[in-house]
């Protein structure tokens, strides 16, 4: 098979009056290939083969968990994997990439426990003017999932002591709900991934 520098030689080759045979002969190939290559006037197109990819099969499925509303390509791949695709992760987030401006807008939605059941703690910090000096600063913030009452504690640094401290702060505290004091403190309290 020849390409298109070959094809080049043999037509300029050619039009020096140079002979077909000669030709052939200095490329090293049949000289019915010199000759299809002139009637043709270019080199052989090459038909591409559509091989199909390792997700092909998948797709269906990932698709359904797409509209279940299902986005991570973690969890699909996990899912996939359990039917038998022997595909990689590149090849799927190839795939979900382009659909996800098809992805609908997420609403809010509000999660609650019952009263007493949970109290849910995280972080964050600012940046803060202090006596004229900028200053990090760490905050605690614990929200009671039934109430949404909250409480912030603010410190010098995110740790498990300072977490512990921040939550116990909280629980020191008498809550008040519907003009009545809880006595109760939180079942389970949950915090978020400490680094």
């Amino acid at each position: 098979m020849i390409g298109k520098e070959d094809f080049a030689v043999i037509q300029a080759l050619h039009q020096r009056g140079v002979y077909q045979k000669d030709i052939a002969e200095e490329l090293q190939v049949h000289p019915r290939t010199v000759s299809r290559a002139l009637q043709r006037q270019g080199a052989p197109e090459r038909e591409r083969v559509n091989r199909g990819s390792k997700l092909d099969a998948h797709k269906g499925k990932v698709d359904q968990l797409l509209s279940e509303g299902v986005w991570n390509a973690r969890v699909i791949l996990r899912e996939i994997q359990a039917e038998g695709y022997e595909g990689g992760y590149s090849i799927l987030l190839e795939y979900i990439q382009p659909k996800r401006t098809l992805r609908p807008g997420q609403a809010t939605v509000r999660f609650e426990t019952e009263p007493g059941k949970q109290l849910q703690s995280d972080w964050g910090e600012l940046v803060v003017e202090i006596a004229g000096q900028l200053r990090k600063v760490h905050f605690i913030v614990n929200e009671l999932g039934y109430s949404r009452r909250f409480h912030f504690w603010c410190t010098e640094s995110e740790d498990a002591e300072h977490t512990y401290e921040g939550i116990n702060s909280q629980l020191r505290i008498p809550w008040r709900s519907h003009s009545r004091s809880v006595s109760r403190q939180p079942e389970e309290c949950r915090t978020g991934s400490l680094e």
